[in-house]
């Protein structure tokens, strides 16, 4: 069975030629779910309702990919489900359709998705890399300078209470835990 879905912005855009589109491609109009978002990161029940709906046999038809999703990464995981409900899709602007010969696009998107995640963290490893060479430190300072924290161990190895510690240097219990349980 075909199935149809289209996005349209919240305020001001139409969905009909969209769904005119893909009644003239063969998708009944009772069958087109249309999301309405305020972005192309918004949330789209829609979607995600069709998505759980699809069985084998069936084709996911939209006008365009960029009204499927809204990113290389999104379209990858919406055409895993696809896979995982034996599901096809069918794209009209990019003349796609995963029943012919295109089926390896989907295939082809998984390589690109492990590409993007791959330079994404090749770069971030960089950049973290490039501020340690620099002296810089990721992650919060700490509440305590050095010696406040070899104040509050001092009066922690005397007997002292821990809430009463964190209550003469200004922190929180769990704060003075962190320093004390911290490697001298």
């Amino acid at each position: 069975m075909f199935r149809g879905y289209v996005r349209v912005a919240l305020h001001g855009e139409d969905p009909w030629a969209q769904i005119e589109r893909l009644h003239a491609a063969g998708v009944e109009r009772a069958q087109v779910r249309v999301d309405r978002t305020g972005g192309t990161r918004g949330p789209r029940p829609e979607l995600d309702a069709l998505l759980g709906e699809l069985g084998a046999g069936d084709v996911l038809v939209v006008t365009g990919l960029e009204r499927l999703a809204s990113s290389v990464l999104h379209l990858v995981a919406v055409g895993q489900r696809l896979r995982a409900a034996g599901a096809d899709l069918r794209s009209l602007d990019e003349a796609l359709d995963t029943r012919s010969s295109d089926a390896g696009m989907l295939d082809t998107l998984d390589v690109l998705a492990d590409l993007q995640r791959a330079l994404t963290s090749r770069s971030t490893r960089a950049g973290l890399d490039a501020a340690r060479s620099r002296g810089r430190r990721g992650g919060r300072p700490p509440r305590l300078d050095t010696d406040a924290s070899a104040e509050a161990r001092r009066l922690y190895d005397e007997g002292r209470s821990v809430t009463e510690i964190a209550e003469r240097l200004g922190v929180p219990r769990t704060t003075l835990y962190g320093h004390l349980h911290r490697p001298s």
